[in-house]
Protein backbone atom coordinates (compact mmCIF):
# COMPACT_ATOMS: atom_id res chain seq x y z
CA UNK A 1 0.00 0.00 0.00
CA UNK A 2 1.65 3.08 -0.86
CA UNK A 3 2.44 6.16 1.93
CA UNK A 4 0.46 9.50 1.99
CA UNK A 5 3.37 12.05 1.84
CA UNK A 6 2.69 14.65 3.78
CA UNK A 7 2.76 17.16 0.61
CA UNK A 8 -0.50 15.19 -0.82
CA UNK A 9 -2.13 16.01 2.69
CA UNK A 10 -2.01 19.44 2.58
CA UNK A 11 -3.47 19.59 -1.54
CA UNK A 12 -6.38 17.92 0.23
CA UNK A 13 -7.21 20.67 3.01
CA UNK A 14 -6.55 23.08 0.18
CA UNK A 15 -9.28 21.42 -2.07
CA UNK A 16 -11.28 20.78 0.69
CA UNK A 17 -11.07 24.86 1.71
CA UNK A 18 -11.55 25.35 -1.80
CA UNK A 19 -14.80 23.55 -2.26
CA UNK A 20 -16.24 25.59 1.22
CA UNK A 21 -15.26 29.19 0.30
CA UNK A 22 -18.64 29.78 -1.40
CA UNK A 23 -20.04 28.48 1.72
CA UNK A 24 -17.92 30.41 3.97
CA UNK A 25 -18.64 33.61 2.06
CA UNK A 26 -22.24 33.05 1.81
CA UNK A 27 -22.07 32.98 6.03
CA UNK A 28 -19.35 36.08 5.98
CA UNK A 29 -21.95 38.01 4.47
CA UNK A 30 -24.65 37.52 6.54
CA UNK A 31 -22.90 38.13 9.67
CA UNK A 32 -21.48 40.54 8.36
CA UNK A 33 -24.33 42.69 7.10
CA UNK A 34 -26.09 41.96 10.33
CA UNK A 35 -22.94 43.70 11.74
CA UNK A 36 -22.70 46.44 10.41
CA UNK A 37 -26.07 47.67 10.47
CA UNK A 38 -26.57 47.04 14.44
CA UNK A 39 -23.32 49.20 14.72
CA UNK A 40 -24.94 51.96 12.62
CA UNK A 41 -27.69 51.81 14.65
CA UNK A 42 -26.16 51.67 17.80
CA UNK A 43 -23.83 54.45 16.93
CA UNK A 44 -26.80 56.51 15.24
CA UNK A 45 -28.91 56.04 18.60
CA UNK A 46 -25.98 57.63 20.68
CA UNK A 47 -25.76 60.35 18.78
CA UNK A 48 -29.34 61.37 18.10
CA UNK A 49 -30.45 59.91 21.57
CA UNK A 50 -33.14 57.77 20.16
CA UNK A 51 -32.17 54.33 22.00
CA UNK A 52 -33.18 52.08 21.04
CA UNK A 53 -35.10 52.60 17.94
CA UNK A 54 -32.36 53.28 15.53
CA UNK A 55 -30.44 50.05 17.09
CA UNK A 56 -33.56 47.77 16.39
CA UNK A 57 -34.27 49.36 12.94
CA UNK A 58 -30.62 48.76 11.92
CA UNK A 59 -30.95 45.06 13.47
CA UNK A 60 -33.63 44.25 11.17
CA UNK A 61 -32.39 45.70 8.02
CA UNK A 62 -29.31 44.40 8.68
CA UNK A 63 -30.94 40.73 8.65
CA UNK A 64 -33.15 41.17 5.92
CA UNK A 65 -29.74 42.55 3.66
CA UNK A 66 -27.97 39.50 5.36
CA UNK A 67 -30.59 37.11 4.40
CA UNK A 68 -31.16 38.36 0.96
CA UNK A 69 -27.07 38.13 -0.09
CA UNK A 70 -26.75 34.62 1.89
CA UNK A 71 -29.33 33.36 -0.10
CA UNK A 72 -28.28 34.87 -3.71
CA UNK A 73 -24.90 33.74 -2.80
CA UNK A 74 -25.94 29.72 -2.10
CA UNK A 75 -28.43 30.04 -5.63
CA UNK A 76 -25.54 30.99 -7.44
CA UNK A 77 -23.44 28.07 -6.12
CA UNK A 78 -26.42 25.75 -6.71
CA UNK A 79 -26.45 27.17 -10.20
CA UNK A 80 -22.49 26.97 -11.23
CA UNK A 81 -22.84 22.93 -9.11
CA UNK A 82 -25.64 22.38 -11.94
CA UNK A 83 -23.44 23.84 -15.27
Amino acid sequence: MPEKKESEGAGDVAASYRKAAPYLDASWQLTGSVALWVLIGYFLDKWLHTAPWLLVIGSVLGMGLGFYLFFKALSSIGRNAKS
